[in-house]
């Protein structure tokens, strides 16, 4: 979830250690959309909440090219401005937009919890909120 969203590098495998995990889509350099693609490829289930503006569409038909559409979710507000990643055991939130200005260049906040239940919580809430009769 994120108020503002571009497909930015996140995976540097310029020395290729990250092959094994990656396979046949090994290359130097993984975007967003890229990493979010191969998870929903291998089965996870993918939501993303972007704000709903022609900056963030762009990122959102790279997600859509990329991904296994039957594991991907893609929900939209005028009004989103939280910023989040919560995994099975973990949750990443903040200040920051999935940006490059948001990761490189802005003073950012972002607490990265570790623990089940901080994300089943977290899982809860977003799923009350965004997914709603869907999960």
């Amino acid at each position: 979830m994120s108020g503002w969203v571009t497909d930015i590098p996140v995976i540097d495998n310029t020395a290729h250690e990250f092959d094994p995990v990656v396979g046949s889509e090994s290359r130097s350099s993984l975007t967003l959309s890229d990493v979010l693609g191969l998870l929903s490829r291998r089965g996870t289930k993918v939501h993303v909440a972007v704000r709903d503006v022609p900056h963030n569409w762009v990122f959102a038909d790279r997600l859509t090219n990329s991904c296994d559409r039957s594991n991907l979710s893609v929900y939209s507000s005028p009004e989103l401005h939280e910023k989040i990643m919560i995994g099975w055991d973990w949750v990443l939130k903040g200040s920051m937009n999935f940006t490059w200005n948001g990761t490189q260049l802005n003073e950012e906040a972002m607490d990265f919890e570790v623990g089940t239940g901080d994300a089943a919580r977290q899982r809860l809430e977003v799923r009350t909120r965004w997914i709603g009769s869907q999960a």
